[in-house]
């Protein structure tokens, strides 16, 4: 099976004084049934020394990146300093790369966007329009505050909800691509997401 990197989110315990990395299990049951091998790599690697880092990273001889979903979006952030490390060593590698949710949004700043507030996207439904000839959901599900104000450079839309707002985009040169839903959330997953995932990974 091919390596996966999955880059998790960071939870803070103040009352244990813990700080830990966390993944959605559903995520990775989703990977292992679509026949990849997922790696969850912690936050905290990048302290490494960039050699060993980069070491590391290549000893797993990863196929792709996942920008998993969780946190907001701030550039100070330990979680936003490595997703920036990961993006650029995918660059170097040319890897694909998906953006889930707040993975998503990662890759919208990172790329001269802005996030703003939306209405009505945390625990709901909704059609997407498709932008494009490439087979897309028609339906998602969505759980977020916020969404990309407008498309970040060097990408392009590729779906958006019925009130205009920005769901999924995809880069013009390389093979990366933001969701704003997640696929793994639901009961029976659409194949289309199985589909693309397979084919953003091949």
């Amino acid at each position: 099976m091919k390596n996966i990197l999955i880059n998790p989110k960071i939870s803070i315990n103040i009352k244990r004084k813990e700080i830990n990395d966390q993944i959605d299990h559903a995520l990775i049951s989703w990977l292992i049934k679509n026949s990849f091998n997922p790696i969850v790599i912690p936050n905290k690697l990048l302290s490494l020394p960039k050699k060993k880092l980069y070491k590391f990273l290549k000893s797993l001889k990863p196929r792709g990146i996942i920008l998993s979903g969780g946190n907001e979006v701030k550039k100070k952030s330990l979680r936003y300093q490595f997703q920036s490390y990961l993006l650029d060593y995918s660059f170097k590698y040319k890897l694909p790369i998906l953006g889930i949710c707040q993975g998503m949004q990662f890759m919208g700043v990172r790329f001269g966007s802005r996030l703003i507030k939306v209405k009505n996207h945390v625990k709901k439904n909704h059609k997407l329009i498709n932008f494009t000839k490439e087979k897309f959901p028609k339906k998602s599900n969505s759980y977020h505050d916020f969404s990309l104000e407008n498309c970040p450079k060097n990408f392009f839309i590729t779906t958006k909800s019925i009130d205009g707002n920005i769901e999924s985009i995809k880069h013009k040169f390389f093979p990366w691509e933001g969701w704003m839903w997640h696929p793994e959330r639901d009961k029976v997953i659409d194949e289309i997401n199985n589909k693309r995932l397979k084919k953003i990974f091949n």
